[in-house]
């Protein structure tokens, strides 16, 4: 008598199976990037822009709620307030490391992280810039209620302080009239 054959294809696919299964519970968890990073201590390796840094990691994280005048955009000359937005953030960050907290939503489209970030005493980046008048404060965007409000303070103070974005730049201009200088309100002023 002769012994049946069992086809091969369902013991290798069975086998390759096992083989996957003891993989994945032999290797160590990996985890999202966010989770690495959060409410641990990050070093910075240089400032972007005013609202977007770049870690040794290699990774990019983009202030939420924040957005500075552009200094590095490819198709649009340096904007009013950009150079100051970029120094300000650079002289806050220094050489220390900083923290990250992440929100609901982890990247952006252009996939960088999305944090608030702490600063070395405490501080928190994001709000700091708002309330230097070097960013309105950008609650369009889904992010959490206490945040929004927090940042919307900084922007009124921002404004009844009269700093950064909302200083009043006055320009002197000759009337056509009376040849007199009259000191107008400028709605835009010299990129600096």
């Amino acid at each position: 008598m002769r012994l049946r054959r069992w086809p091969a294809a369902p013991w290798l696919l069975i086998t390759v199976i096992l083989i996957l299964i003891v993989l994945r519970v032999l290797s160590p968890s990996t985890r999202p990037v966010e989770s690495v990073f959060e409410r641990s201590q990050v070093e910075v390796s240089r400032v972007i822009d005013g609202d977007t840094l770049l870690l040794e990691s290699g990774h990019r994280v983009r202030l939420i709620g924040v957005d500075t005048p552009e200094t590095k955009h490819p198709d649009r000359p340096v904007e009013r307030l950009g150079k100051q937005a970029s120094e300000f953030t650079k002289r806050l960050v220094g050489d220390g490391p900083v923290r990250l907290e992440f929100d609901r939503e982890r990247r952006d489209p252009y996939r960088r992280l999305l944090a608030y970030v702490y600063l070395p005493d405490g501080r928190l980046l994001n709000e700091e810039l708002i309330k230097a008048g070097l960013s309105e404060a950008e609650t369009r965007f889904p992010y959490r209620s206490d945040m929004k409000k927090r940042f919307t303070a900084a922007e009124e103070f921002a404004r009844s302080a009269k700093v950064g974005l909302w200083g009043i730049d006055v320009t002197v201009v000759k009337t056509s009239l009376n040849d007199e200088s009259q000191a107008l309100p400028s709605s835009e002023t010299a990129t600096e």
